[in-house]
């Protein structure tokens, strides 16, 4: 124990140093009396050079030459702005002093293809320090919260779960607002009207994805709110007011404000295969969402097909089966959410669980005249996380004890709740981390490489990423938490599991894989493990059941992570909804006088300020969550931390390549 404190006080202490050593302004190399002429050559959609280093002092003459289609630069910070044509006879060269220190991004300012609003280089001015800072910080901070957690984390039975809870439904105005059969209609109706202006303007709008409502709106504005507010805050929020399932809805009730038709839950859970009751189907959907975005998010018409097949999706599926059974089972954008919902700090349970058990007619489940049975197929009185309720209050209406409560509780409650865990979910926090820095390295980066496999500029190079792609969200980064859970308990333990013994699920994983493509073949079933071990003489639980109980500790720094992304490029991006709200279709209107509003960076020299405290935030929060899953199963404090040495080390690493893509 004395020396983990110790390496945790070098690591705190050579990160405090390093922060002290170059939080001072440093005199860099003095630029040359002369100018430095630097030829920049764009194509579609990449800079070369796509990274310039310079002093800070120096004058710098900049020269664009566009090889393929016109192109565009405007420099932060600088005000620099060129813009170059193909075969141009005076190339277009700017001279400017580089007086201050920093990584500036400099754009393309002319629409030259779909990723144009991607196209990005990057100029260095030297010193530069804030990657080492941010390195230096999460080392530091990861120090600390390590310390911290063992000092105010360490009593399991202060446990986060019971904690306070206020009940908003206490105010009998929220209560009655909440039984209203119209309520939750009104809450989608102004969402449809959006929708349906986006499925227009996919179709029939301009096809380039930055002059389109579609793209603008739904991948840029919707996402940034789903980001920064519905799902940190709201939960599930916005599925209550998601309006795709409402066709399916009609269909399945034939009225969509009054009670109507009700379908039994039997046939929801008899039709539906026991086999895909998890989320397995919606990481495969979100999977396939992701890998093609570099088409849906560019392409208007990609993004209105996505959407067009979610909308069927969700009204055959309620036809066939009644129920949300496509919100529960199937939408890749449901999965994440309701893995994101732990997170927030509201949720909907019932008030007093005995009530429930002695109320035997369950209304909340068959439904009554005044409102339906839970449309995705929960047992309300049973409810303890936010995961796959969608808040549609339907449990406010059928409750005829007013049992149900909407509640306001700490953030994070849910990711302590131990029942209803699985790999299946696990997996999905790894797939939203993977993602996010994927994301990050295609969309924000400057390798115009990742940019043409995103955008399947060869077939070749599209295979490629593809590989890359599946392997890093379904091998490496999930592969790499699962040899730290290995290492950690083989450390503990003092023996490490032989290797044939830890992984031997690999196989058992490649046949059930291989079952799927051979009609009536069932893949072989996992040996059984054994369950929670708390005493120190009868050793740790096996590696894979601390997997799935660690895994959940990638919740909170994937969530942190696609908010550093998104912060990133709404601010770079966002001001192109503006013009599009006085023509949404590209088609010359000018309805509310925006039409003219050019694109416009907001602040994008302080997106790094952002960035890093959320993602030290994301950190910190994942080191907590996971000492205190690990005291649920881990009595013994000195094996504890031996255990979770590795993963810290693994949430660490992971925290430091975000700052790498980032900063």
């Amino acid at each position: 124990m004395k020396k983990l404190r110790g390496v945790l006080a070098v690591l705190i202490s050579l990160g405090v140093l390093t922060i002290f050593l170059l939080a001072f302004p440093r005199t860099g190399k003095a630029g040359s009396d002369g100018v430095r002429e630097i030829v920049i050559h764009a194509r579609a959609f990449e800079y070369t050079p796509r990274l310039i280093t310079v002093q800070k002092g120096e004058t710098i003459k900049l020269t664009l030459i566009a090889d393929d289609v016109s192109h565009g630069l405007v420099l932060e910070k600088y005000g620099v702005e060129l813009e170059a044509h193909p075969r141009q006879e005076e190339p277009a060269s700017v001279t400017f002093v580089a007086d201050e220190g920093g990584k500036f991004h400099f754009r393309c300012t002319v629409v030259c293809g779909p990723f144009h609003a991607f196209m990005v280089g990057e100029l260095v001015v030297e010193p530069y320090n804030k990657l080492t800072i941010a390195w230096s910080l999460t080392l530091a901070v990861a120090g600390m919260a390590i310390i911290g957690v063992q000092k105010y984390g360490d009593n399991k039975e202060k446990d986060p779960i019971p904690g306070w809870t206020f009940e908003l439904t206490k105010f009998k105005w929220v209560r009655t607002l909440l039984k209203q059969r119209w309520f939750q209609f009104a809450l989608m109706l102004p969402n449809a009207f959006f929708f349906v202006v986006i499925l227009v303007a996919a179709f029939f709008g301009s096809p380039v994805g930055n002059a389109n409502f579609a793209i603008i709106f739904v991948w840029i504005v919707w996402w940034a709110a789903l980001k920064f507010f519905f799902i940190p805050i709201g939960g599930r929020l916005f599925c209550a007011m998601c309006p795709l399932p409402l066709p399916g809805d009609w269909l399945d009730h034939r009225s969509l404000i009054k009670k109507g038709k009700e379908a039994p839950l039997s046939k929801a859970r008899k039709g539906w295969p026991k086999s895909l009751r998890n989320l397995w189907t919606q990481n495969i959907g979100f999977l396939s969402v992701c890998l093609f975005s570099g088409l849906i998010l560019t392409r208007p018409i990609a993004t209105g097909i996505v959407l067009s097949l979610f909308i069927i999706g969700a009204a055959i599926t309620s036809v066939k089966y009644g129920r949300r059974v496509f919100c529960r089972y199937i939408c890749p954008v449901s999965g994440f959410t309701g893995m994101f919902s732990m997170v927030a700090p509201v949720e909907i349970r019932a008030i007093d669980p005995e009530v429930c058990a002695a109320h035997t007619d369950k209304t909340c489940i068959s439904g009554t005249e005044d409102g339906y049975g839970c449309p995705w197929m929960n047992y309300p009185g049973g409810l303890e996380r936010n995961s796959y309720c969608g808040m549609c209050t339907e449990c406010f209406k059928t409750c005829t004890e007013d049992n149900i409560g909407l509640n306001i509780r700490p953030f994070g409650r849910d990711l302590f709740v131990y029942s209803g865990r699985g790999v299946d979910e696990v997996y999905n926090g790894f797939i939203m981390l993977a993602c996010a820095l994927i994301y990050i390295a295609v969309f924000l980066g400057p390798w115009g490489v990742l940019k043409d496999m995103a955008n399947i500029t060869t077939v070749p190079l599209y295979l490629v990423y593809t590989v890359l792609f599946i392997l890093t969200n379904l091998v490496l980064l999930p592969g790499l938490f699962y040899v730290a859970v290995w290492v950690g308990k083989g450390w503990a333990e003092g023996k490490m599991t032989p290797v044939k013994e830890a992984f031997n699920f690999v196989p058992i994983l490649w046949q059930k894989f291989l079952a799927l493509f051979k009609k009536g073949v069932k893949g072989p079933k996992f040996p059984k493990t054994k369950s929670n071990v708390h005493l120190m003489d009868m050793g740790l639980p096996s590696a894979q059941k601390l997997f799935t109980e660690y895994g959940y500790t990638i919740i909170p720094l994937g969530l942190t992570g696609w908010i550093a992304f998104t912060v990133a490029f709404a601010l770079v991006d966002i001001s192109y909804a503006i013009p599009l709200l006085s023509d949404p279709m590209g088609w010359g209107w000018d309805l509310f006088g925006t039409a003219s509003y050019e694109w416009v960076m907001y602040v994008p020299h302080l997106v790094p300020y952002f960035q890093i405290p959320i993602m030290l935030t994301g950190m910190v929060v994942s080191i907590y969550v996971v000492y205190r899953i690990g005291i649920h199963h881990i009595s013994d404090k000195k094996l504890l931390l031996k255990s979770l040495a590795p993963v810290f080390g693994y949430i660490i690493m992971i925290t430091g390549l975000f700052f790498w893509l980032v900063l």
